[in-house]
């Protein structure tokens, strides 16, 4: 056997390889691409975590950028002053249902804390049982 350490491709059964020239399958290289474009992985991280080798693989990953990077670029429109404003309205409501939901989890702990008082003080059971019949 040979001391050359063979490089393999250790990646998830749905992004294969499509032959034994190390073709990669699209929607691999688009995934790959996409996570370094957003920063969630380094070119020397992809090149670590799927094997490739270290001598080609940089040079890959920078033609798979090159022809993939510019197909992701997402544009969206500006919001308008409608949308804003509903944003806004929408932005408010979920501040009051946050407030709301905190005054009924303190609500909760006080009722609770009131059981067992009364439970532990008048030495009688307040809780429903499991399994206790109607």
């Amino acid at each position: 056997m040979s001391d050359q350490k063979k490089y393999t491709v250790k990646v998830s059964d749905s992004f294969e390889l499509t032959d034994e020239k190390c073709d990669y399958e699209v929607t691999f290289r688009r995934w790959l691409i996409r996570e370094i474009e957003e920063g969630r992985m380094t070119t020397a991280d992809a090149v670590s975590e799927f094997n490739f080798n270290p001598i080609n693989g940089i040079s890959l990953i920078y033609q798979w950028r090159k022809k993939y990077a510019p197909s992701m670029f997402l544009s969206l429109p500006s919001m308008t002053e409608k949308e804003k404003q509903e944003l806004g309205a929408l932005q408010k409501q979920l501040k009051t249902m946050e407030k709301q939901l905190e005054e009924a989890r303190m609500r909760n702990i006080a009722l609770n804390t009131l059981i067992d008082v009364a439970e532990e003080k008048l030495k009688i059971d307040i809780r429903k049982k499991p399994g206790a019949k109607k």
